[in-house]
């Protein structure tokens, strides 16, 4: 802590360290702890990408150091490799007790029994999905433009403008925070439309394609899950705090924006079902790829989730569950 104290204002890195080392020890160990602060992002170097970034965050972030700390802090995740994430988790299992997935009511003094679930309609999709990202990758297995602008639309698709004293505001397929989160859905397409990058306009119901000079892998997209190199369509969607001047609160902004990019995924999901393909959702992204493939702001605007969507591959992959039992609900 007494190094970052030194450093709580701007200064020249030599004049902290003799400092520090004249209060607290040898210049070599100073030193080296100034040098690991500096690596893990705690020490900020001004004219660097990150003092930049920071520089930024200091002029245009209003909402604060709570929503910042809770912004920033799960921003830039490096996520465990496929084998080592399974096996942490079942180090989990075995050695910590199971928490709750679900709970009866067999000793409550009173049980009102529900009529079955449906199975026709929208109830009959919704039974239907499972996560799966066992894809074919092959030419064969390309989805349509019909099947993808299904997803598309379903997530974020806009059905109409209303007019209110505030001015005209997006009437959506998914709920949105008095009509203001303004979510964006992209399109990375490897085996079909032509292979790259599109930006969904969601007014106009159509794909511009974005010039990238390398197109990344859907694993380097997806915080290097490597089951998804099959998926025709990896979606990012990504959130933008800042608007046109009317603001949400902080503390409602952010949870809010994230708990729409769920509707969102689970409608996309659900037209994936409906068209007979294959999707699964994630948060696990790689936000320096995704920043810098999209040209967005760092700052104020970032990746919330993707939807990778496929036709269905009989090979799964380790982490899809393909033995499982339905529940019987009784008449």
């Amino acid at each position: 802590m007494a190094t970052l104290r030194a450093f709580s204002h701007r200064r020249p890195l030599s004049s902290g360290v003799g400092e520090l080392s004249r209060d607290l020890g040898s210049y070599p160990s100073v030193a080296g702890e100034v040098i690991r602060l500096l690596d893990y992002g705690f020490l900020i170097v001004a004219g660097t990408a990150l003092g930049d970034r920071n520089d930024k965050y200091d002029r245009e972030w209003p909402w604060g150091a709570t929503a910042g700390l809770y912004h920033f802090s799960i921003k830039y995740t490096q996520y465990l490799d496929a084998g080592s994430s399974i096996a942490a988790m079942t180090e989990r299992v075995l050695n910590v007790p199971p928490g709750f997935l679900f709970t009866t009511k067999d000793d409550a003094a009173l049980v009102v029994s529900l009529p079955p679930p449906r199975d026709d309609g929208c109830f009959g999709v919704m039974k239907r999905r499972r996560s799966y990202r066992g894809f074919d990758g092959s030419a064969a297995g390309a989805i349509t433009k019909e099947q993808l602008r299904d997803c598309l639309f379903s997530g974020i698709g806009i059905v109409g403008l209303a007019r209110t004293d505030l001015g005209e505001l997006p009437l959506e397929t998914t709920p949105s925070g008095g009509a203001r989160d303004p979510y964006e859905a992209y399109v990375l397409a490897y085996n079909a439309l032509p292979s790259g990058l599109y930006h969904y306009s969601a007014l106009e119901n159509s794909l511009a394609y974005m010039t990238c000079d390398t197109l990344p892998s859907a694993e380097t997209v997806l915080g290097g899950q490597d089951w998804f190199s099959g998926a025709f369509s990896p979606d990012p969607t990504c959130g933008k705090f800042c608007e046109d001047g009317m603001e949400v609160p902080a503390s409602h902004r952010i949870p809010c924006g994230v708990d729409r990019g769920g509707a969102l995924a689970q409608n996309m999901l659900l037209a994936a079902t409906t068209n007979g393909l294959v999707a699964t959702a994630t948060c696990a992204l790689n936000d320096n790829v995704i920043e810098t493939m999209l040209d967005i702001d760092p700052v104020l605007q970032s990746p919330i989730y993707a939807v990778a969507v496929g036709t269905r591959s009989e090979t799964a992959t380790i982490a899809d569950l393909v033995d499982w039992s339905a529940v019987e609900h009784q008449q």
